[in-house]
């Protein structure tokens, strides 16, 4: 019987030795590991951030997510869809070398000098509001835990022309609900066309007031990146707080005029390489 607690003692003080040397501190690495980048995104999301602040931000352009079979077919030739295990192997490889997406609210702070954020920050935007993005793009973002910005055409939500396959108005606030992390913001309420852009000002000012009017929204693209200026006087004037153009392919800078900030265009036939190059 004493040989057998002796045994018994003797296994106990060898597991104490082991949890003390090896088990805990790996448990303990981990934890804090998992600490600091808990206390990263909060200070992030809070605006408390102190780290090294990003000198530019690259905002990226999407039109359309599709299937792999639609992009095999209709779309094989389009530059402005991607398919969406393309589109999955991006955010993943994103997702992997540590880039923390951020909404148009984070950029405007960062540009206006209110926040820092990391270097390795990007503003992934989906233009027009079509409704394969939800099908495609949505999910995908969703599993990442990364966040998107979707720039609508108002009236196209409420009265879409049977060639486009826009999102709803009723789809739209669902998603809206249902994941804080996918924002909506303007993209005219009905000035998408190759001459919106040389509307006058007073024609310019009433379609700002109305998509103020029926979503309220702060930020806008403007339809194929063209403005002129009584345009941008008159979204000001509405109370937007910072404008996209596209297709400069550069980053967004705290430089920049912040009723032209740029964007990249992802192409839809691009290589990884051609993807991964804008990235640090």
């Amino acid at each position: 019987m004493k040989i057998q607690w002796r045994r018994i003692a003797l296994l106990l003080t060898l597991t104490l030795l082991l949890s003390s040397t090896c088990i805990i501190p790996v448990f303990a690495a981990a934890g804090s590991a998992a600490s600091a980048a808990k206390k990263e995104v909060d200070a992030i999301k809070y605006g408390t951030y102190k780290g090294v602040n990003a000198k530019g931000i690259p905002v990226i352009t999407y039109h359309y997510v599709v299937s792999d079979a639609e992009k095999r077919s209709g779309y094989r030739n389009s530059s402005l869809a991607v398919s969406k295990s393309t589109f999955e192997k991006q955010m993943k490889w994103l997702r992997s070398i540590n880039y923390r997406t951020i909404n148009c609210e984070e950029l405007y702070l960062w540009h206006t000098g209110k926040i820092r954020l990391p270097e390795r920050s990007v503003l992934i935007t989906f233009d027009d509001g079509y409704e394969c993005l939800s099908r495609n793009a949505y999910p995908i973002l969703k599993k990442y835990n990364m966040k998107g910005t979707v720039f609508i055409v108002g009236s196209w939500t409420y009265n879409k022309p049977r060639s486009i396959d826009a999102m709803n108005h009723k789809k739209i606030r669902w998603m809206q609900k249902d994941n804080p992390n996918f924002e909506f913001q303007s993209h005219t309420y009905n000035l998408h066309s190759p001459t919106g852009s040389q509307s006058g000002y007073s024609k310019a000012l009433q379609d700002a007031e109305k998509m103020k009017k029926v979503y309220g929204f702060k930020y806008l693209a403007y339809p194929y990146g063209r403005f002129n200026m009584p345009m941008v006087r008159a979204y000001r004037k509405s109370g937007i707080k910072m404008a996209f153009a596209y297709g400069d392919n550069n980053y967004a800078l705290r430089s920049q005029n912040i009723m032209r900030i740029r964007r990249i265009k992802v192409g839809g036939n691009d290589s990884m390489n051609q993807f991964t190059r804008w990235f640090k």
